[in-house]
């Protein structure tokens, strides 16, 4: 038989070694390792079981569970910051980010007292804020009117519609008297969505908010 390449032997022998070669290949391994006292040196130290000292081998598990244990705390602390980052999250939009309460005249009214000073009711359960405007002077209908633009605004949190759902009819009333020193001062009240900072930059803008507005008292 034509003598085969070391290297060869050397790839086959991890096979060999396994017992999951054929018999043919087998019986052409041993006829080469009858002859080739390097391979037959291979063979023997893959044979040969790894043995590690008791000491290594409890220092090769203490490190491996040590870097597991830091690994899980690392895991667990990254778990803890996200469940806090949601929650926060949660957290601020239930309770801070607020909507305009969607006009209703049952809900929201303006009247006078008195002492001839404007209130405005509110009969919802509760709102999260209220924006109102100084009189603004405006031209209306030909004529020059002083406007007050106002809106409430709610949190999913404290909806006045939530008690309704929940069954419960009862609302209480809540008053916002405007900053003037008479009635005299204002002509009408729109309910209108707006920042004024922003809509009352430009004289169209004003007009385009007039005409979005909801009229809700007027002199």
């Amino acid at each position: 038989m034509k003598e085969i390449n070391c290297n060869i032997i050397k790839d086959i022998l991890p096979l060999y070694v396994d017992g999951v070669v054929s018999d043919d290949t087998k019986e052409m391994v041993e006829e080469h390792l009858e002859h080739c006292e390097e391979c037959k040196k291979e063979v023997k130290l893959m044979k040969q079981e790894i043995y590690i000292p008791a000491e290594k081998e409890a220092h090769i598990i203490k490190g491996f569970k040590k870097r597991l244990r830091n690994k899980k705390i690392i895991i667990s602390g990254l778990s803890i910051i996200l469940t806090c980052l949601i929650l926060l999250g949660t957290f601020s939009f239930i309770f801070h980010y607020d909507r305009v309460v969607p006009y209703a005249e049952s809900l929201i009214r303006i009247e006078t007292q008195d002492d001839n000073m404007l209130v405005s009711h509110y009969y919802g359960v509760s709102y999260y804020s209220i924006s109102a405007t100084h009189p603004i002077t405006m031209e209306i209908g030909g004529k020059e009117r002083n406007v007050i633009f106002l809106y409430y605004t709610e949190t999913i949190a404290k909806s006045h519609t939530r008690n309704l759902i929940n069954g419960k009819g009862i609302r209480d009333e809540r008053n916002f008297i405007f900053p003037l020193d008479s009635i005299e001062n204002v002509d009408a009240i729109y309910y209108a969505d707006f920042d004024s900072m922003k809509v009352f930059s430009e004289e169209n803008s004003r007009n385009t908010l007039l005409e979005n507005s909801i009229l809700i008292w007027e002199k």
